[in-house]
């Protein structure tokens, strides 16, 4: 079974990429700081690969290759594919965090989510519920979903894979279509977009808590993505569509029109970098950025072809862009402007970020001495703390208690994975687990750029 549409944009086949067209068409009734390098062919098969999704240095799509569907691997650093599935059943919506890669899947007759385990190399299922269960996405340890369970089973749900337990995230069930309920999950947020009365409103649950609607229904907000305390989501009413960016804790929006002719679909955020789809409604969308630090928005592709699904991890983009003929992988790794520090923080707390060999990557966290709190920070082997320094705020007179910033410098010393970690608490104190930390994933590859 095909999954992907024709190359020329007009025809499209049974599968996922129909539902794709219809998530479009549903949203639209009613409506009339880095530098951009070259983007690189990561698939030269001559059948279709699409559906990207991205970390760190790893790239999973769905392949046809195989006169069937599978979901493959693809190590950036080592150059090398690794095909994941065996043709049965139809892979579809693959995500990956780290070690793992999570799809939806419905080789036991209806759709369920599956992991597989890339340093064990091994796969289980994850969910077998009636009805099915779609559009899975991870972080780290979490494992979010919609469950499309009649009745008052349905829902969002999250799996620790820690230690296996599973709990409703929405207060009931989620209804509408699943690419745009689109479920994401970074840390301990989770977000979605639920149908009622015919708009869709995107929802937030932070840390287990009761979710919270993130509008007051009266447009459609559809896709949502998050990274850290930023939400990004498509929003169409009004007569005009946009790009909303949502930050968690001060509940500022920002809201940015997509390129001329057409509106910003399928956005993915990370750190200060979002990323999204142009959509025009025929068959040469382009990919756009917006560096949230710097205010600045570019247009990342510009090929007389349809750039689709862009997703965005650290400084590299993959999508799926069928100028060669069929559906191929492109990625685009982000070029830092001259004299530019890597530079993290709270932002990325959970993420993993992509840096050169000897590079200098600089994490910055707000700290008060006077309180006796401060940061209490480690770094794995082959990832150097080469400078640890405390700056405070500027303060009137002689103004005294006033916080500043801890700022650490990491230097990879080869290419690899590393992790950086830091906890907040007061020295004398004993560890209880539930301080305030920040995490790090930092994988360092090629050579130091001159």
């Amino acid at each position: 079974m095909h999954i992907f549409p024709h190359p020329g944009g007009k025809q499209v086949k049974d599968g996922s990429l129909y539902f794709v067209c219809i998530a479009i068409a549903m949203l639209m009734v009613g409506v009339s700081g880095a530098e951009v390098g070259e983007p690189v062919q990561v698939t030269t098969n001559g059948s279709d690969q699409g559906i990207a999704a991205i970390d760190g240095d790893r790239i999973v799509w769905v392949d046809e290759r195989h006169n069937g569907s599978d979901i493959y691997l693809y190590d950036i650093a080592a150059g090398t594919e690794t095909r994941i599935t065996n043709g049965t059943g139809l892979p579809i919506w693959p995500e990956i965090s780290g070690e793992r890669i999570v799809w939806q899947d419905n080789r036991s007759g209806a759709p369920e989510i599956w992991l597989y385990d890339i340093a064990a190399g091994t796969e289980v299922r994850l969910t077998d519920e009636p009805g099915g269960q779609v559009m899975p996405a991870i972080d780290g340890d979490k494992v979010v979903w919609l469950d499309l369970r009649a009745g008052d089973a349905g829902g969002i749900y999250a799996m620790n894979l820690t230690d296996g337990t599973v709990a409703r995230v929405s207060s009931g069930p989620v209804q509408g279509n699943p690419l745009i309920v689109s479920p994401d999950v970074s840390g301990g947020t989770v977000v979605w977009a639920d149908e009622s009365g015919g708009d869709y409103t995107v929802f937030v649950s932070r840390d287990d808590g009761e979710p919270v609607a993130l509008g007051n229904g009266t447009v459609r907000q559809g896709f949502p993505a998050v990274s850290g305390d930023r939400v990004v989501w498509t929003e169409i009413g009004n007569g005009s569509a946009s790009l909303v960016i949502h930050g968690l804790t001060t509940g500022k929006e920002e809201r940015v029109a997509g390129g001329s002719p057409g509106f910003a679909l399928y956005p993915d955020i990370s750190g200060d970098l979002v990323i999204w789809q142009n959509f025009t409604g025929g068959i040469m969308d382009d990919i756009y950025l917006l560096d949230l630090a710097g205010g600045e928005i570019r247009q990342v592709t510009d090929d007389d072809a349809w750039q689709s699904f862009p997703r965005i991890s650290g400084n590299r983009i993959a999508w799926m862009d069928n100028r060669s003929g069929d559906w191929d992988i492109w990625l685009l790794t982000l070029e830092e402007e001259a004299g530019a520090p890597y530079a993290f923080g709270t932002e990325q707390n959970g993420e993993n970020v992509t840096v050169p060999v000897e590079s200098e990557a600089l994490v910055s966290l707000a700290e008060n001495p006077s309180t006796g709190y401060s940061w209490n920070a480690t770094a794995s082997p082959g990832l150097t703390i080469a400078a640890d320094r405390y700056e405070q705020n500027a303060t009137p007179g002689t103004m005294v208690g006033v916080g500043g910033i801890r700022t650490w410098t990491l230097v990879p010393e080869h290419a690899g994975v590393f992790t950086f970690s830091a906890v907040y608490r007061r020295p004398w104190e004993n560890v209880t687990g539930t301080e305030k930390r920040f995490d790090l994933t930092i994988t360092a590859v090629g050579e130091q750029a001159e």
